[in-house]
Parts: structure tokens; C-alpha cells; sequence
């Protein structure tokens, strides 16, 4: 049998899992071109020489109130990996940990796990500063209006800070391109900027294209909200830390792009007969799951297709983007944060132009509508031991252990043929350079 060995169960029960195939099939496994991981003198030695700025024990002497923003556990950055060279810098200017605050980009993702959130943060930093968990619906403040005309609110604790710095990571990202730099604002805004961040800008629809107005836009945010300092991290399958840029995040931030799109680029499944990705890093839960399912949407429809994931959260939670509700009820809920972020007087347009226009549009009679053939159920691979329930969805079928999985390809295929399986090990970080219009992933 051939056998490969992944991770699964991210900031909760992170452990390897191991996959084993027949060996007759031809199994082919993506893995990222990522070097080698960082020493923690390495780390430190970055930290203490940031681009474009002085030194953090420069920038925060005669500081009082510092926030460090931190991505949440949707996100996979290992800030455990970094805050504590970053203590460090605080101490050399005089602060102590215990008038360090930590604010936790949630954005829309609502409650955190305190015992998993110890985990990413790390348990001394967790125990000695002050951890805060951003509410978007609750306490933001109104700081301005940008160039685009969002309206900025954001955490009442960005107000009060005499100096803000962030630790995140830049991963693929349907609407910006990828996610990270001034994106992290996001995290710590209100409900009604983050909702006209979403709906006021078009999605650069899977491409890796950063130049575009939704990046634009949140990066004004983070100017006006004074985070110029960032210390952005990439990592491998394992998440360990192989990269690391710090300081000036507006400079060096098309760099980190660029990384992460050369280093985790893989091949679209164009011949493959089995898909399989698995969403570790960004498996708390299905909502964030689905970051990874770039290479199932770009899979051939007769392809079966596999993701796994430990889902520890279960169905998860999103604001704006929420998964397991019926499409009815999200197209009401997206048309109703459509119209949100609308003036008057582009509502009035639309309503005129549906009323004029509507019964103009030309009637396909029913003999000649195509109807898409029905695809097999995509299938969700739960390593045993997980967290919460999932409840049933639509087109999914859930197993639990690896071996329900196999007996279901092999009883999709003939005994003995050759089953071409093509494995993405990270998905949510790797990269997919599919056709126009192809891949229609979506949300946060």
C-alpha cells in the first residue's frame, strides 16, 4: 500500500493522520516548494532588523498602551511562533507584558475557543498580557471615511493605543487576491465597514491579483487606524514558520504575495479521477474549510472528491457568509447586504431598471433548457475524535474514518484500474491558476 502522511486538527488537536491507497492506482501528491523552517535566532534576527523601520524596542519606547492585532483561529499564522521575540522588544522599551494588549482579528467569525486561542497565541503570553476578542457588532468607534467612501468603525482599543502592530500571514483569498498586510484591519472593524468592504467591491474572483480597489480600500483603513507595522509569516504543510517579513507592511507586502503565489502554486486536477485536499491549516470548522476547495471546484465533474478536515468547531460561523442555510435564505441575506451598502439613488436605478427592463428579457423555452446532470455528493473526510456535531448538508456526505473513504472509491471504479488520485496537502494555502470564471468560491 502507499501511504502519506498529513496533518489535521489546527489550534485544537493538531496530530498526523496517514492516508494509504492501493498501489496500483497512480497517486500524485502537491506538496508546496517551502524552504526550509526558521530557527527561532533566525526569527529573532528578522525581528530585530524590520524593513523600512526602526527596530519595535525603538518604535515603542515611551509607549504606554501598545496593541498587538492577531489574526483568529480561522486563520492558520502560528503567533506563537512570534510573540514572544516581540515581548522581548516591549520589555527593551520598558513595557511590560501586562500592559501589552492582544486584540483578536475576528471580523464576522464570532466566539473563540479560549483553550484553542491559548494555543495560537502561545499559554505565557495568553497568561501575562491582556487578551481581547474583537466584537464587530458591538463598541467600535468611528474613525473617518475613506477615499472609496467606507465608512470606517473600528475597535474601541485602537482608539486608546499609542502604538498598534500586527502578526498575521498572507494565504489565498478569493475577494483581494490574498489575505494579510492592511486585510488584517478588517479583522478589528465593525460590522457595517467589513460589510461595505464585502458588498461595495467586486471580488477578484480566485485570481492572485492584489492590485485591486477591495485591497485598496482596507489598506486606507489601516493608515487611518495606524497600523504600519506588521510581522507577516508564511508557512509550510506543518505550519512552522519559513518566512518572515517585519516592519513596513505598505512596502514590503507585494513581496509576500509573491512568495506565497510561487511557492504554493500547484497544478489544476485536469486528469484526475479522485481529488483529494485537505483544508489543515484552516480546518477549525466547515465554514473555513471550504477556503481550501479551490482544487475541488476546479476538479473534471465526473471526478469524485474528497476534503478533509476535523472541523473541531463543526458547521462554524460567519456573519456575512454563513454556511449549512438553504439558498433561498442566502440569497435573501446576500441581496439584503446588497442593497445595505447602496445609496438611494443607486436602489432607485435598479428598481427602474428591473421594472422597465425585466419582462423585455427574452423567454427560453422549456423544451431547449439544459439541465445540469446531478454530481456525486462531495465527500468530508472527519478524522475520529473531533469536536462539535456537524449537522447534515446538502451534497455531503461525512465519514469519519479513512477506510469508508477508500471502500467508496473502490467501489466507484473497476477492481485493478489504474485510479488517477491527485492529493493537495494544504489547500487552503496553495494556489490554482484555473481558467476565467471557473472557480466560484466566495466570502471572507
Amino acid at each position: 500500500m502507499q501511504q502519506i502522511e498529513l496533518r489535521t486538527g489546527a489550534w485544537y488537536h493538531d496530530r498526523s493522520i496517514q492516508l494509504t491507497f492501493p498501489d496500483s492506482w497512480d497517486v500524485v501528491t502537491h506538496w508546496p516548494d517551502t524552504p526550509s523552517p526558521l530557527t527561532d535566532e533566525e526569527i529573532a534576527g528578522l525581528i530585530r532588523r524590520p524593513i523600512g523601520q526602526p527596530p519595535l524596542s525603538d518604535l515603542a519606547r515611551g509607549k504606554k498602551r501598545p496593541v498587538i492585532v492577531v489574526d483568529d483561529l480561522a486563520r492558520p499564522t502560528p503567533v506563537f511562533k512570534i510573540l514572544p521575540f516581540l515581548l522581548k522588544e516591549f520589555e527593551a522599551a520598558g513595557i511590560q507584558p501586562h500592559d501589552v494588549r492582544i486584540l483578536v482579528a475576528t471580523g464576522t467569525h464570532g466566539h473563540q475557543d479560549a483553550t484553542a486561542l491559548a494555543n495560537k497565541i502561545g499559554q505565557p503570553a495568553y497568561a501575562r498580557c491582556q487578551v481581547i476578542v474583537h466584537n464587530d457588532l458591538r463598541g467600535a468607534k468611528f474613525i473617518g471615511t475613506t477615499s472609496f467612501g467606507t465608512p470606517v468603525y473600528v475597535n474601541a482599543e485602537l482608539r486608546k493605543a499609542d502604538l498598534v502592530v500586527g502578526i498575521g500571514g498572507v494565504y489565498p483569498q478569493h475577494t483581494t487576491g490574498f489575505g494579510g498586510g492592511g486585510k488584517l484591519m478588517l479583522g478589528v472593524s465593525g460590522r457595517k465597514t467589513i460589510r461595505t468592504l464585502h458588498f461595495r467591491h467586486k471580488g477578484v474572483g480566485g485570481s492572485y491579483n492584489i492590485d485591486n480597489d477591495f485591497r485598496k480600500d482596507v489598506t486606507e483603513i489601516a493608515r487611518m487606524a495606524g497600523l504600519n507595522t506588521i510581522y507577516t509569516v508564511h508557512i509550510n504543510d506543518r505550519m512552522d514558520v519559513v518566512q518572515l517579513l517585519a516592519g513596513d507592511h505598505y512596502a514590503y507586502y507585494p513581496q509576500a504575495a509573491e512568495f506565497s503565489k510561487k511557492r504554493y502554486t500547484a497544478p489544476l486536477p485536469e486528469d484526475a479521477d479522485v481529488v483529494i485536499v485537505n483544508s489543515y491549516p484552516s480546518d477549525v470548522s466547515y465554514t473555513f474549510v471550504r477556503k481550501a476547495m479551490k482544487p475541488i471546484r476546479c476538479a473534471p465533474r465526473s471526478a469524485m472528491k474528497i476534503v478533509i478536515g476535523s472541523m473541531h468547531e463543526g458547521l462554524g460561523h460567519h456573519g456575512l457568509f454563513q454556511q449549512g442555510l438553504s439558498e433561498r435564505i442566502r440569497e435573501y441575506r446576500e441581496l439584503c447586504n446588497r442593497i445595505s451598502v447602496m445609496s438611494p439613488g443607486i436602489i432607485l436605478q435598479k428598481i427602474i431598471k428591473n421594472i422597465f427592463f425585466r419582462n423585455r428579457r427574452p423567454v427560453q423555452s422549456q423544451a431547449t433548457v439544459s439541465v445540469i446532470p446531478q454530481t456525486d455528493p462531495l465527500w468530508v473526510y472527519r478524522p475520529a475524535a473531533a469536536g462539535a456535531a456537524m449537522q447534515d448538508l446538502d451534497g455531503v456526505r461525512i465519514v469519519e474514518s479513512w477506510d469508508a473513504v477508500l471502500k467508496g472509491i473502490q467501489a466507484r471504479f473497476a477492481a485493478g484500474s489504474r485510479v488517477k488520485v491527485r492529493v493537495y496537502p494544504c489547500g487552503s494555502l496553495q494556489c490554482l491558476d484555473a481558467p476565467l470564471g471557473q472557480d466560484q468560491g466566495s466570502g471572507d
